[in-house]
């Protein structure tokens, strides 16, 4: 039986180095994108509207509790 001699590379090639940087982007997408929606907003900035319901019909009349349509 015959040894098969292994070789360790010599170093990386810059594929290699690609691939390794596209696969660990999207990491720090994701944290860059969980650090902005955690970061409290100033108050001053915030604006808060008011919330203004509207009615969606003329009210059922007597005898009838909407059950049936407009």
């Amino acid at each position: 039986m015959e040894n098969t001699q292994y070789r360790e590379p010599q170093g990386s090639s810059f594929t290699e180095h690609l691939i390794f940087v596209a696969l660990l982007l999207p990491t720090f997408v994701v944290l860059a994108a969980a650090v902005v929606s955690l970061a409290r907003l100033d108050p001053a900035i915030a604006v808060e509207k008011p919330i203004v319901t509207a009615a969606a019909c003329e009210p059922c009349p007597v005898g009838q509790d909407g059950d049936e349509g407009p």
